[in-house]
């Protein structure tokens, strides 16, 4: 066993790990005062553990989608990290939204069980990381625990994550297209299966009067099923009776002005796929009854397979990117069959292989191609092959979207990260079309409504917020984000370039600084008012408009400390310092 030190900047705490099964664990000099680093090499499966001071801390932040907001136990805390699910990383969080220690691993780590969690017995956090597959590097298993104890905002201490994350991935790193960070029309709650071509370029010419520079056609081109199931999958070819000549379609959809991206979901191969009979022995098991299952990416047959079906629509159909599904499954949590024709040891590294070998495709056809992944594949291992991240299903949901949004931005990087799409009823107030707007505020939104159906006041909110998100891109996408009380689901969330924009949700208090020169407030929570406190004290001009972009104030008023401005519900707040 070996051991090394954890100690607090201000020297009051002070804990000593253990790492049984490493060879050696050597801190390396950090260029950032209170942030720990200690290099861990390693021949066999290694356990770091210590334990840390609970404090004030109200919240752990994990990665998860839909991770709870809580202060789990030791005993119930562990998670299977992969690859293609979640991401080495947790932060115990204050009610002021402050870290109190932060623990990830390198991006070198493909597979991990990560547990931070209180000791029932002492009231300390019990902290245990077991890694077992790790991207070897020069011929050696090596990678580093970082371990953050300063205190700053736990967003600023998920940024020092991140920039480690890239640092050591480097030119890995796949180039984000800027059309990705750009509003996008999906298929699948408007369509689901029933999807054609027609309704597609239906859509398509609906959605280019709006400003939308790509279409995701999401599932059910390549069956004639609409049941939601997935036993024709596999063969990835479209059927004609839905897209009769592919290559021309996908021509018509590019003459509307929009590019074009394909759902495909490679793991999946159906017992009704023409691949089944020559495959089947290739899986790691089934996953939905007896008509689904995995296929085994650890064999090189199955990865030539796949990597042809994701080239072909490229290739062959001239779509300009993929929306690459359900790769959480190779995150197999059953039993792994024996492999002896395998050619690679792991799974996760057999998917890395393949994920490889599409973008190296991809990119040889099509230099600024388009990958998107979805929430739960936020692990920066996936940063080498995806350009941009969509929230997890949560259909009609706008709290859901709003957390799970910024708990997505919060480790991407530089990755553009997607709503998931939003929709309402059609007989929804225009004020609810707008919180579905304002939850996904600080991502790229992806709408899958009837557009040429829409409602003269829904179109109104429809074409404001989308015009909102254009002109405020840069801060909204770029800024720096703040969001507040992670233990609330985000209550307020702002992001600070050179304008300030603020959403509030369950908190209508907004503090202002003197850096805060041009203020966008969007009124998200369920009061027609908002209370600012630091606005003054010179001067200011004030702006308010509905949720349709339709104003009603405008004034130069000197406010006092504490201001209470009225704003419409889903409406926006204006302000200019003079």
């Amino acid at each position: 066993m070996t051991t090394f030190e954890i100690r607090s900047p201000d020297g009051r705490s002070h804990r000593t790990g253990s790492a049984d099964g490493a060879r050696t664990v050597t801190e390396l000099p950090s260029s950032e005062p209170g942030v720990l680093l200690f290099e861990v090499v390693a021949d066999a499966p290694v356990t770091l553990r210590w334990t840390w001071p609970t404090g004030s801390a109200v919240t752990l932040w994990r990665a998860s989608q839909g991770a709870r907001r809580e202060l789990p136990t030791d005993w119930g805390s562990r998670r299977r990290i992969r690859s293609v699910r979640s991401a080495p990383v947790g932060s115990l969080v204050d009610v002021r939204d402050r870290s109190l220690i932060t623990v990830s691993l390198s991006a070198f780590v493909r597979g991990c069980e990560f547990a931070i969690g209180v000791n029932e017995e002492t009231g300390e956090q019990a902290i245990e990381l077991l890694v077992d597959d790790v991207a070897p590097t020069d011929g050696v298993t090596r990678f580093v625990l970082r371990v953050d104890l300063r205190d700053v905002h736990f967003a600023e201490a998920l940024r020092g994550v991140t920039a480690a994350w890239t640092a050591e991935l480097g030119d890995r790193i796949a180039v984000v297209p800027e059309p990705a960070r750009s509003a996008m029309y999906s298929t699948w709650y408007s369509d689901h299966q029933h999807v054609t071509a027609e309704r597609v370029e239906h859509h398509a010419r609906a959605s280019a009067a709006y400003g939308y520079e790509a279409i995701i056609v999401d599932d059910g081109w390549q069956t004639d099923s609409t049941a939601r199931g997935y036993a024709f999958c596999g063969d990835w070819e479209p059927t004609s009776g839905k897209f009769p000549d592919m290559a021309a379609h996908v021509r018509r959809v590019h003459e509307a002005g929009l590019q074009y991206v394909l759902w495909i979901a490679p793991p999946l191969i159906g017992v009704h796929s023409k691949a089944w009979e020559r495959l089947q022995s290739r899986t790691l098991g089934f996953a939905d009854g007896d008509v689904v299952a995995i296929l085994d990416p650890r064999y090189a047959e199955v990865r030539e397979h796949l990597v042809e079906c994701c080239v072909r629509p490229v290739r062959d159909w001239g779509v300009d990117g993929l929306k690459i599904d359900f790769i959480d499954s190779w995150a197999w949590d059953g039993p792994v069959p024996d492999a002896p024709d395998a050619d690679c040891a792991s799974i996760d590294e057999g998917v890395e292989l393949l994920l490889q070998a599409v973008r190296d495709e991809l990119q040889r056809l099509r230099s600024e191609v388009m990958i998107e992944f979805r929430q739960d594949y936020v692990n920066p291992r996936l940063w080498q092959f995806g350009t941009f991240l969509r929230a997890g299903d949560c259909a009609l949901d706008p709290v859901e979207n709003r957390v799970r949004t910024i708990d997505t931005r919060l480790l991407a990087g530089d990755r553009a990260v997607h709503s998931d799409m939003l929709m309402w009823h059609p007989s929804a107030a225009p004020e609810t079309v707008a919180q579905q707007f304002i939850g996904a505020l600080f991502s790229t939104p992806q709408v899958s409504m009837e557009l040429a159906a829409l409602p003269a006041e829904h179109d109104r909110v429809v074409r404001y917020w989308l015009g909102l998100a254009r002109e405020l891109q840069t801060v909204l996408q770029h800024g720096v984000l703040l969001p507040a009380r992670s233990d609330a689901r985000y209550s307020q969330v702002r992001a600070v370039g050179e304008t300030t924009v603020v959403a509030t949700f369950s908190d209508p208090l907004v503090r202002l600084t003197e850096s805060d020169r041009s203020v966008v407030l969007v009124n998200g929570g369920g009061e027609p008012r908002l209370l600012v406190e630091g606005a003054g004290p010179g001067p200011v001009d004030l702006v308010v408009s509905d949720c349709s972009g339709v104003e009603v104030s405008r004034s130069t008023t000197t406010p006092p400390e504490l201001w209470v401005v009225d704003v419409p519900v889903a409406g926006v707040a204006r302000i200019e310092r003079n």
